[in-house]
């Protein structure tokens, strides 16, 4: 290892003779590249500044490496914190450094030199030789003009943008620029590679080659993993590197042998094997799976991961990633033929008691699949396109399956799913009119549940024009709504009974709907309120199928009505100081009129007599529901989500918010919220029928602050001062800090009548439950990572999480304990006798090279609320 002090001696300026020739040798006072200062200080240029502190207590200066001790602040904060330090290229302060070494001549200083009669020529003592970017140090050269080539031997350091290589000895052909080197360090700088070579060699195309070396990320301290043996070779202009009979060690334990293997040189991709994702569980044994990464162009992509699991077979998953101007695409694809069945502990006992096997194991000796599709297409311009396409070969699926490495993109756990969405669009957009036209699908994925309804397909027109404060906006929509005619489910209701085996029958009315909403309105803001009354007129149409009607003349029902709506609000300001603290207290109360036209929407409830009718499609309802009651609903104009009814109930509105602003940041240190709707008749249209005598709403109540930029604390209580009880509630505090502390606590509360069965215990009640979860560092690497789901209802958790996590600038390690209820007979058995699976997982991620378990995140992800913005800001 080259002494610290013998770096300061090899990092000298040179200067240039006033007549430069191809080579130009010089004997000149030599001064320092970096000025002596004091630790962590810059130059006057900007530039970093070295120190005698630097080279006494760093031993690794001579690979250009800085712990963050010895960084100038502004050099700290590029620094990810998890790093203990950075690479550091001392600047180039030479003539035609920025030049290419082809376009500039080379340039040579020494304490001494001379000419040989056979023209060799030798330099002594503190060569340093450059050719544009590239340089040269040297304690001693001796140039072939010749053959081109310059033998170099003392302490070599050869340097180019992003790349030093040091040795003992070196040869380098001056023409080609190829040069090899004994006993050799290097380092590439942006990438934080470095290691060390019995023999490396320079190609002319820039490639290098190590023979018996190593490669790591780690840090020069703590090489917690690196590859080593046989033939590596790094590309730094093609950001790859390859390696041949190589073993990955960890922690100076070899664990693993390649005889062949690529690997990215910085964050690029490159083609190659991934590190397995292997796990096992009591249904399905063992899972392992091997992805091979193809990149196939800059914009297009792939992954192929054959995959075996123990107790049901083998299996292919398959992703393709393809992006252009027009279009973004994500393909996937997964595969398990003749699956065996699992080997569940509750499936093998419900069948020993009699229930059916195809209900138990339905997916058994079948062939299981899953496709999607997501794409975003447009550029910018008139047009868009989105196909958000997710299809499986059955409803267990996730539940049994899962995916090792085809990841499709979902909000919840796969496992929590209920149903998946099957979308196609397209639309048209000018400065006043977008058309869109779409079909849409949705596969339900819980067995005792009906289809829902396709819209094969759903056109919209919608208008918008402005003349100053003035606004039309037209709206047109055509859907047509499908459904099979009759549909028969089958599955287990008692799962203590096996008689209990339930076959149920349900016809369904098919329908196209028609809807059009004009509505022209004054929107008129100030500085003290807004005004904005708008005029509205509703026209909603069937035409129903007739095969289930009562009446197959009633087939094409319709309503319509005309709106007035007055929606309006005053803002009051303050200035206040409290403790100290200056803040600004608004108050801004809120008035929304509503009055309707009577809408007569009778023909549109229960339109056949037929007994085992669908009640939605009964009375014309398909894709329409009641907004959950919250502060936000006070003011809309409509209480329906989705357009198969007229809200015709007259009604007003008031709210009232107060804010206590911090003037300096724009920030709501608090904001509370308060209102009702008052109802002007006591009947009024619902889903299903009619509402009588409910003279008003339920009182609303919200309550949001955010004391800082870190913590983020919001409630809202839905009150129904009639019965004097809550029907809903929930608390939610969030906190993120730049230290990466994350801390979540919620509550929700929602009413609902209690329910017992003949042993007095309770299957039904209202729905109260807790959550907290944290990723809580107790150093700048380690963290301990939580979360608590539990059922205060049926005292019990849903889920429990406990794990520690170690983030380096070399490798991430994540062991995870996990406890949480088994959905696999989620459809079967009932939700209080489900039992718990528990599980030990493990990821492993090796910056720069490969990861395994990568399930392990997105369990983080999906039960740690912001988990993912904290591993952004990470970065």
């Amino acid at each position: 290892m080259l002494e610290a002090s013998r770096w300061r001696r090899l990092a000298l300026a040179i200067g240039h003779l006033s007549r430069p020739r191809s080579l130009a040798l010089g004997l000149l006072a030599a001064q320092p590249l970096w000025v002596v200062a004091e630790a962590g200080t810059e130059n006057t240029d900007g530039t970093r500044a070295a120190t005698i502190a630097d080279a006494q207590d760093n031993p690794y200066l001579y690979l250009d490496w800085f712990p963050r001790s010895q960084l100038t602040p502004a050099e700290r904060a590029l620094v990810p914190p998890v790093c203990g330090g950075v690479y550091i290229e001392p600047p180039r302060l030479y003539p035609d450094a920025n030049l290419l070494p082809e376009e500039a001549p080379m340039r040579a200083t020494a304490d001494s030199a001379r000419w040989l009669e056979d023209g060799t020529a030798q330099l002594r003592g503190n060569v340093h030789a450059t050719q544009g970017y590239r340089q040269l140090f040297a304690d001693q050269v001796d140039i072939n003009r010749n053959d081109n080539t310059a033998h170099l031997t003392g302490a070599i350091e050869m340097r180019e943008p992003n790349l030093l290589v040091r040795g003992k000895s070196a040869e380098v052909h001056t023409v080609s620029k190829a040069a090899s080197i004994e006993d050799a360090t290097y380092v590439v700088h942006e990438q934080s590679v470095h290691g060390s070579a019995r023999h490396a060699s320079r190609q002319a195309s820039g490639e290098l080659i190590l023979t018996e070396g190593t490669y790591t990320r780690c840090e020069p301290d703590n090489e917690f993993w690196r590859m080593s043996g046989g033939e590596i070779s790094i590309d730094n202009v093609e950001r790859q590197g390859t390696a041949r009979n190589v073993r990955l060690e960890i922690a100076d334990v070899p664990v693993f042998y390649f005889p062949y293997l690529r690997f990215p040189v910085g964050s690029d991709r490159m083609s190659g094997f991934l590190f397995p994702s292997i796990s096992r569980d009591d249904d399905n044994g063992f899972d392992v799976a091997i992805p091979y990464y193809l990149n196939i162009a800059p914009q297009m992509d792939a992954t192929i991961a054959p995959r075996y699991i123990q107790y049901r077979g083998t299996g292919l998953e398959l992703e393709g990633r393809h992006l252009s101007p027009w279009f973004s695409t994500e393909a996937r694809l997964a595969g398990l033929p003749n699956d065996k069945g699992g080997d569940d502990e509750d499936a093998r006992r419900l069948i020993n008691e009699g229930f059916p096997e195809d209900l138990v194991l339905p997916a058994k000796g079948k062939d299981r699949w899953l496709v999607n599709l997501n794409q975003l297409g447009g550029n910018g311009g008139i047009w868009r396109t989105r196909i958000d396409y997710t299809k499986v070969s059955d409803a267990d699926y996730f539940r049994d399956l899962d995916t090792a490495n085809v990841q499709v993109p979902m909000n919840v756990s796969s496992r929590a799913l209920t149903s998946l969405q099957q979308t196609v669009e397209g639309s048209l957009t000018s400065e006043h009119w977008r058309a869109s036209i779409r079909a849409q699908e949705y596969q339900q994925l819980v067995k005792d549940r009906f289809d829902t309804f396709s819209q094969l397909p759903r056109l919209n027109v919608d208008g918008n024009y402005k003349w100053g404060d003035w606004q039309l906006l037209m709206e047109h929509e055509l859907t047509s709504f499908d459904h099979s005619d009759t549909q028969t489910i089958r599955f287990i209701d008692d799962v203590d009974d096996p008689d209990s085996v339930t076959e149920r029958t349900r016809d369904f009315i098919n329908a196209r709907r028609t809807r059009i909403d004009y509505g022209f309105g004054w929107d008129k803001q100030w500085l003290w309120g807004f005004f904005n009354p708008q005029l509205t007129g509703i026209y909603l149409g069937y035409d129903v199928d007739k095969a289930f009607l009562a009446d197959p003349s009633q087939n094409t029902p319709e309503a319509s009505a005309a709106q007035l709506s007055i929606d309006s609000g005053l803002y009051f300001e303050r200035d206040g100081r409290l403790f100290d603290y200056d803040y600004v207290q608004t108050l801004e109360p809120r008035l929304f009129l509503l009055a309707s036209t009577d809408a007569d929407q009778t023909d549109l409830l229960d339109v056949s007599d037929i007994r085992q009718i669908d009640r939605k499609s009964n009375n014309l309802l398909y894709d329409t529901s009641l907004f959950t009651f919250s502060y936000d609903q006070l003011f809309r104009s409509s209480r329906f989500n989705g357009n198969d009814r007229i809200d015709d109930a007259d009604r007003a509105a008031f709210g009232l918010t107060t804010r206590f602003v911090d003037p300096t940041s724009g920030r709501d240190l608090l904001s509370a919220s308060a209102g009702q709707i008052f109802y002007s008749e006591n009947s009024r249209i619902e889903l299903q029928g009619f509402i009588e005598e409910v003279p008003r709403s339920e009182f609303a109540a919200r309550l949001e602050s955010r004391p800082s930029d870190s913590l983020r604390i919001s409630s809202e209580v839905i009150y129904d001062d009639t019965d004097h009880t809550i029907d809903r509630g929930n608390v939610t505090l969030r906190y993120l800090d730049p230290d990466f502390r994350l801390l979540n606590v919620s509550y929700r509360y929602l009413r609902d009548d209690e329910e017992f069965d003949n042993d007095g215990n309770l299957t039904q009640g209202p729905v109260k439950q807790a959550d907290i979860s944290a990723a809580w560092p107790l150093s700048s690497r380690l963290s301990i990572l939580a979360r608590a789901n539990y059922d205060l209802t049926f005292d019990r958790e849903l889920e429990y999480l406990a794990g520690l996590e170690y983030d380096s600038c070399c490798y991430r390690a994540r062991v995870v304990w996990r406890r949480e209820l088994d959905n696999d007979l989620a459809d079967v058995v009932k939700p209080e006798d489900l039992e718990y699976d528990e599980g030990i997982y493990l990821e492993l991620q090796l910056k720069g090279l490969a990861g395994l378990g990568g399930s392990v995140n997105r369990m983080l992800s999906q039960g740690i609320a912001n988990f993912e913005q904290r591993e952004v800001l990470k970065q």
